[in-house]
């Protein structure tokens, strides 16, 4: 069994679920031999499948425009700049901010302010585009403008429950909300 505290603002650790899976299936290793694996095996995964074309053109025509972007991400820095090199993605991102780089993190508005800090933007210049809950959180109360996009685990419901100003069906509609 998984818990999250019982508090609406904490997250759950991917790691911990996959070493209570294997804990419940009778895997007996530690858990951090548990988790190593389960990263190991993810990484190879994301490696394998990386963005696709919409997803460069995009970025290509936002850093075109001069728009600034940075991810603020739950993911370790070194994992994700790994990730972002082998995506050939690591120029479209002057910001990478994760727990290595701010004590409090997500649904806190610190990492954030310090993206938005690290780009030279105020909040109220800024979009702050997630799928989770925690983001549309932490992205109001830093105060910027906040845009769920429910593709992973959260609905639109819930996004916008949590704060999202706008909801979007597709990443590809994106452009329409920042340039009007």
């Amino acid at each position: 069994m998984i818990e999250n505290g019982g508090n609406a603002r904490s997250t759950i650790r991917i790691s911990s679920i996959a070493a209570a899976l294997a804990k419940d299936r009778g895997i007996n290793l530690p858990e951090e031999e548990v988790r190593t694996r389960f990263f190991e095996r993810l990484d190879a995964r994301m490696d394998q499948t990386g963005p696709d074309e919409k997803l460069v053109k995009l970025l290509k025509e936002f850093t075109n425009r001069g728009c600034r972007m940075g991810i603020v991400t739950f993911v370790r820095k070194p994992r994700i700049l790994r990730r972002l090199d082998v995506w050939k993605l690591k120029e479209y991102f002057p910001s990478v901010i994760t727990p290595d780089d701010v004590l409090e993190f997500k649904p806190s508005p610190r990492p954030f302010l310090k993206a938005m800090k690290e780009l030279h933007v105020q909040p109220d210049e800024c979009f702050v585009v997630g799928d989770e809950p925690v983001d549309m959180m932490g992205g109001r109360e830093a105060g910027a403008k906040t845009i769920g996009l429910p593709q992973g685990f959260f609905t639109g419901q819930e996004l916008e429950k949590a704060g999202a100003d706008r909801i979007l069906s597709s990443l590809e509609l994106l452009p329409t909300m920042v340039y009007k």
